[in-house]
């Protein structure tokens, strides 16, 4: 939904530049002439823009006093002087609107430059996502933006601003932006300012339900002349006939080439017959020879197995003697135990490599130890050092003795290096150890910068959202003392309610460090004080609240402006005077030195460099009071500052541990397990040896082998493998030929197959050709056969003969299409020019020349007779084409009523209800039941469907509007005169009509219906959730008596809709109640301006609910506070001699304004 907010005048009658509020329901009130009719009529042109629909002042019915030109240059009427503004100048209607569903705000207006020569140059706008405070209009302090001005700076801050020269374009972008408003809104907006007391109920339809229909008699005169177009159909029998005759002839040609394409069919049916024989007769030959192929692959397939079984027992014999030869077993033998001897030797190489490797690594790895630390430093001391370098040595020498196996080392020395190698490890261990603890310690270290880090970041976000970083009980007492107290008192913080001025900077830490604690202390209204206190009192152990001061501002206000020349109260400023008491309590006898020396001529002072002097003491104030400022708007900046100077410190602090861990985690997983592994180098100190040892016995046995004489044994291994490789070869041969057989055998039972699906198609193909005759008529039969004939003589084979037949028979057949086309445009054409029925597509012509034959034998005089009947019932069409309009609008004026009535009965008028009654008219009674009868549109002739009497109703009612004069054409034509109309009041005691107590009700009860029909037409209008809301009433309820003007507002707020009503000051004590703002006009010469009042300083007034504020002393120390709110509410004002609240609220208001507008 969207609800309007703000409107601002500037330039319009005499309102220079004002802004008003609207709230849900909003009441504009004031003396007369004052104003509230201007407001009004300024709605009327931001929202209906054209000057031809808009009425001025309605209420009034002043619409030929007043003017646009007039509003603009403000009209005075004088002699002297006729307008308030007479030169060149710029003129703003502007509205605020919030949608409720995109929670955004936007912008309508009009800007209008006017010239001296009472040119208007004007322009209408609708800017997206805008509140009417974020628009700048004025150039400088007396100059607005003139028309082009504004077009360029509100595309410049909205791009997507649209405006308007158009009214209607106008009128249809607001329209849409309202919600998709349908057009009837400008109706129903301004039945709802131009209202007039009820004096006759079907006066009151007309102008304010029903809308005027205008019904085009003058078509219905022109039907009489419709007998001339029935003569001209006599010329276009000849042109008919014309067409039908081309018709039959395309008809003929699309017959012939659809024959050709069927004869063609018979051939191609035919020969792919022939063309799947000729098929079959070539597998049955393939299949013949492949049988043959198979028994010849059989035989030889025989032959190999034989040959195959040979060669394999030969193989197998002279294996035998070549693996049981006794030198050959001495052989496999030898070479099994060098194979043996091998392994072991590369095993045991394999393993001296992986040990040099490792103490090489060791090596490396320790001296960059050596040097990646400070000696004496947190990781390791001196003697750590000393003990590294005896490591590398032992590793050294170990490295040495690898390399050197011929070397003589005594197995004692070999033993102590082992044993020296063993502590290496238990050492390495250990410091292993030591650097463990060591990344913890670093771990712990970053933790903390982290954390305090992460608090740093978490300050600083607050400071940028302009949230200063108070202890946790300042907050939880705050928050709690706004919760108890929300809407009688705001809560302070006192540091955030002052500002240090511009030229006391310099003066900023000698006031911070002086306050110190007390610049935290929180602050209430006076009057809410005591309450305050007891809820610290007894909420201070539950919600832990030690500490925090609560100022006595009751008290407190008697130091109000008591603060001597040269304080520090002087350099600081605020607008809250509750603030400003307790900085003149605290800092007003505090006076500001020059230096040290005089500072002895003071009480009590402070200089500069925060030197203070009290009770003939003087004392440096402790630096960590005022480093963090806290007052004023400064303070958050000067935190911003000094928080991200300390994150920046933890930042680098936190790079340097982060990278001196990763060293350390290093470390610690390269010295992991060196316990074990220093263990197996020194155990593999005896590698070397065993290598050694293990090579000279493999030479030993590769000698032993290579003596050996295997001459014998080689040719019997040869003899062996040549009868083992014609083995291979006869496998070979036998798998090549199995596969050549089961192929042959798969190839036969395919194509056998593919014999018998040949056949079946072969069949199928007979029965397809032999169909034919049954598809098509006898007598294409011999020019078939013809054609059979014909293909059979020529020499190709068939499957050429099918292509070039098929190719044929589809170029054929594309001209039997395109043929059948044009007869089908043909047709399709005489359907069209004569509204006839006939087949489109039909390859039969018989209704075409059906209609042929009968316009070539049409009879003239008969046809003319048919067409004198033609014309009468064209009169009698046209007769039931006007009656069933009148019956169109009828229906709709009940449906109209039925919205109307629905939304009536779901908001009831109190104890009233209300209901619109619609009835045939008794005085045209008789035409209403004709116009009404639903067997008029559903039979023949309109007349001869009807009894005599309604056919002499009608036939009356005809003459009437065809030859009368143009009263009685506008009085038939009238759709509303066939209708009665009354209001059905049905109330607690019974049930009334209004018309019979028209004339004796009070003008309270005549205007009751109105505003009823007008809320419910408003709201049918706003029948969807995102649409506006509003409805503007002028002069509104001024006859009513307090309960029905109670009620009627009552009521619209039950309806959902934003009112804004101009109403007589004589009701606001009786309306103010119900509304949730109220706006004052007042009137100063030719100055107007507006005050508005709330709701509760309303009933305040009203109520004669005066508070008196008491002045209270206190000696309180600390105190808070929140954006300052203004203790004075602007008073409105009114015209009620008989009520004194009001007549206060009003004195009041004007005096305020007053001296508001002097200043």
């Amino acid at each position: 939904m969207k609800w309007m907010k703000r409107l601002r005048l500037v330039n319009w009658h005499y309102f220079q530049d004002e802004s008003l509020e609207f709230g849900r329901q909003t009441l504009i009130s004031g003396r007369n002439s004052a104003g509230k009719s201007t407001i009004i009529d300024a709605l009327q042109v931001l929202f209906i823009a054209d000057q031809r629909q808009i009425r001025f002042n309605p209420a009034a019915h002043e619409e030929a006093k007043r003017s646009l030109l007039n509003y603009l240059r403000g009209k005075i009427g004088s002699d002297e002087k006729s307008f308030v503004r007479e030169r060149d100048f710029t003129s703003y209607i502007l509205g605020e609107f919030y949608d409720d569903k995109t929670r955004k705000s936007f912008a309508i207006g009009a800007v209008m430059d006017v010239y001296s020569d009472n040119k208007i140059d004007d322009e209408f706008f609708i800017i997206p996502d805008l509140e009417l405070a974020e628009l700048e209009i004025q150039k400088g302090k007396r100059t607005y933006r003139n028309k082009e001005e504004f077009h360029r700076y509100a595309l410049g801050i909205r791009p997507k601003t649209q405006f308007f020269r158009g009214r209607q374009e106008y009128q249809k972008a607001f329209l849409n932006r309202m919600g998709q408003l349908e057009r009837r809104f400008y109706r129903t907006f301004l039945r709802a300012l131009s209202f007039k007391p009820i004096q006759d109920i079907r006066e009151f339809v007309y102008q304010y339900i029903l809308d005027e229909r205008e019904l085009q008699l003058n078509i219905m005169k022109e039907n009489f002349e419709l007998h001339e177009r029935y003569q001209r159909e006599l010329k276009d029998l000849e042109e008919r006939k014309t067409v039908l005759e081309k018709i039959a002839r395309q008809h003929e040609q699309a017959i012939k080439y659809r024959d050709i394409a069927a004869t063609q069919e018979y051939v191609i049916r035919g020969l792919k017959h022939l063309e799947i024989t000729e098929k079959r007769e070539d597998l049955e030959q393939a299949i013949a020879s492949s049988q043959n192929e198979l028994k010849s692959v059989k035989e030889r397939a025989a032959l190999t197995e034989e040959q195959h079984r040979e060669a394999r027992e030969q193989a197998l014999e002279y294996y035998r003697q070549w693996s049981n030869h006794q030198l050959q077993k001495e052989k496999e033998s030898l070479e099994a135990r060098i194979e043996d001897m091998q392994k072991t030797l590369a095993d045991q190489k394999r393993r001296l490599e992986i040990w040099v490797a490792k103490v090489k690594g060791e090596i490396r790895l320790l001296e960059g130890l050596a040097t990646a630390f400070a000696v004496d430093g947190e990781v390791w001391r001196q003697e750590d050092r000393r003990k590294l370098e005896n490591v590398l040595g032992a590793l050294r020498t170990a490295l040495d003795l690898a390399g050197r196996p011929n070397l003589e080392w005594a197995q004692e020395d070999q033993d102590v290096l082992g044993e020296e190698i063993r502590q290496s490890g238990l050492f390495l261990a250990a410091l292993q150890m030591g650097f463990l603890q060591t990344q913890t310690r670093l771990e712990d270290r970053i933790r903390e910068q982290e954390a305090q880090q992460e608090r740093l970041n978490q300050e600083i976000r607050g400071l940028e959202q302009k949230k200063r970083p108070y202890r946790e009980e300042v907050l939880r007492l705050k928050a709690l003392l706004e919760e108890r107290l929300a809407g009688r008192s705001p809560v302070w913080i006192f540091c955030e309610e002052m500002e240090v001025l511009d030229e006391a900077e310099a003066w900023r830490n000698a006031i911070e460090g002086y306050l110190h604690t007390q610049r935290f202390d929180l602050l209430v209204k006076p009057q809410a004080f005591s309450e305050a206190l007891r809820i610290y009192e007894q909420e201070k152990w539950i919600h832990r609240l030690q500490g925090v001061g609560l100022v006595d501002t009751e008290k407190e206000e008697r130091y109000l402006g008591k603060r001597e020349s040269g304080s520090l109260a002087a350099l600081l400023q605020t607008d809250n005077p509750i603030i400003q008491a307790r900085i003149d309590h605290l800092l007003g006898r505090v006076m500001q030195a020059a230096d040290e020396q005089d500072l002895r001529r003071h009480h009590t002072a402070v200089t500069r460099t925060c030197m203070s002097y009290t009770n003939l003491v003087a004392r440096q104030i402790q630096k960590e009071r005022y480093e963090i400022p806290y007052i004023g708007s400064q303070a958050i900046v000067r935190q911003l500052e000094i928080k991200r100077r300390e994150l920046r410190t933890v930042q680098d602090n936190l790079r340097q541990l982060q990278a001196e861990l990763i060293i350390m985690k290093e470390w610690v997983s390269s010295l992991a397990d060196r316990k074990t592994l220093y263990e197996g180098l020194a155990q593999g100190l005896e590698l070397p040896k065993m290598v050694e040892q293990q090579e000279y016995e493999l030479l030993e046995v590769q000698i032993k082998l290579e003596e050996l004489d295997l001459s014998e044994v080689e040719r019997l291994k040869q003899e062996y493998e040549e009868w083992h490789r014609r083995e291979g070869q006869l496998v070979e041969a036998m798998k090549e030929l199995s596969g050549k057989i089961t192929g042959l055998d798969l190839e036969i039972g395919r194509k056998q197959t593919d014999l018998y699906l040949l056949t079946r198609r072969e069949q199928e193909a007979q029965e397809l050709w032999d169909g034919w005759k049954a598809e098509y008529a006898p007598e294409l039969w011999e020019k078939a056969a013809e054609r059979w004939q014909e293909a059979q003589r020529q020499t190709q084979p068939a499957s050429t003969k099918l292509v070039n037949w098929e190719g044929s028979q589809k170029g054929n057949v594309t001209r039997k299409l395109q043929e059948f086309g044009r007869l089908r445009d043909l047709r399709q054409d005489y359907n069209i020019r004569y509204t006839y029925n006939g087949s489109l597509d039909g390859e039969d012509n018989a209704s075409y020349q059906s209609l042929l034959d009968e316009v070539a034998g049409v009879d003239i005089p008969d046809y003319q007779v048919k067409l004198a009947e033609a014309l009468k019932q064209s009169e009698e069409e046209f007769k039931s084409d006007f009656v069933a309009k009148l019956r169109e609008a009828i229906e709709m004026a009940r449906h109209e009523f039925s919205q109307l009535n629905l939304a009536l009965k779901n908001f009831p008028f109190h104890q009233d209800k209300y209901h619109f009654e619609v009835r045939p008219s008794s005085h045209y009674k008789r035409f209403y039941d004709v116009i009404m009868d639903p067997d008029i549109v559903n039979r023949g002739s309109l007349f001869d469907s009807l009894a005599d009497d309604k056919a002499d109703t009608l036939h009356e009612l005809f003459e009437r509007l065809v030859r009368g004069e143009a009263g009685d054409q506008e009085e038939f034509t009238d759709y509303r005169r066939y209708l009665d109309f009354d209001i059905a009041v049905t109330t607690e005691t019974g049930r009334y009509y209004f018309s019979q107590v028209l004339k004796e009700k009070s003008g309270g009860e005549t205007q009751t219906p109105f505003y009823i029909a007008v809320l419910a037409s408003f709201y049918y209008l706003y029948n969807s959730g995102k649409t506006l809301r509003l409805v503007v009433f002028d002069e509104a309820f001024n006859k009513m008596d307090e309960e029905r003007i109670q009620t009627s507002l009552r009521l619209i707020k039950k309806m959902g809709l934003q009112l804004i009503a101009a109403v007589p000051d004589e009701k606001m004590q009786h309306m103010a109640p119900e509304v949730s703002t109220t706006l004052i006009v007042h009137r100063d010469g030719h100055h107007c301006f507006i005050d508005m009042i709330s709701r509760e300083e309303m009933l305040d007034s009203l109520n004669g609910d005066e508070e008196n504020a008491q002045d209270s002393q206190d000696d309180g120390v600390e105190g808070k506070g929140a954006d300052t709110e203004t203790d004075a509410g602007q008073e409105a004002e009114s015209g009620v001699s008989a009520d004194p609240a009001w007549m206060q609220i009003r004195m009041q208001a004007q005096m305020q304004n007053q001296i508001q507008r002097q200043t």
